[in-house]
């Protein structure tokens, strides 16, 4: 199977960087999957939230742990009888349905993207800055701006009063 390289066509307006975006992904393994006869399927589901008792030896309460509600986006790609699945855990800002839908693109996009061992035209920064925290904007020359700068050589410490008043 040949897939191609993805085109950076996307922009993360919070830093003015560019990436592959899930069309980008889509347009390049389209053709090859097809091709295979392979399909591409998405489920969405979720552990509910819980929480879980720890008890004594005598059946009292000691303690509980609480178990927030999980999404997960699972990616199946199925051939004949044959199916490769993974999973991913969504991770969203809010409780809110904008919040889920935005997190479920970026989880379709990474697990074809790993799954499929689609490249980008130059490494992929979207969610570095998030990880990271450097939240560093990007120049508009789409070079990877988003991460530290390595520390310059520094010329020598000056050692006399007057090596220091030169500077």
């Amino acid at each position: 199977m040949k897939i191609g390289t993805a085109a950076k066509s996307s922009i993360n307006p919070h830093f003015g960087s560019t990436y592959a975006g899930l069309k980008d992904i889509i347009a390049v393994s389209r053709d090859a999957l097809n091709n295979e006869g392979v399909a591409v399927v998405f489920e969405t589901g979720f552990t509910p939230e819980r929480v879980e008792a720890k008890l004594d030896d005598e059946g009292k309460t000691v303690g509980k742990t609480h178990f927030p509600r999980q999404d997960i986006l699972a990616l199946k790609l199925i051939l004949g009888d044959q199916v490769l699945t993974s999973t991913s855990a969504l991770v969203c800002a809010k409780d809110n349905m904008q919040s889920r839908a935005s997190a479920q693109t970026y989880g379709m996009r990474q697990l074809l993207v790993s799954a499929l061992c689609i490249a980008t035209d130059e490494p992929d920064d979207d969610g570095n800055s998030a990880v990271t925290g450097d939240k560093t904007p990007a120049k508009a020359t789409n070079k990877r701006s988003n991460y530290p700068k390595k520390p310059q050589p520094t010329e020598a410490a000056a050692t006399t009063a007057d090596d220091f008043l030169k500077a």
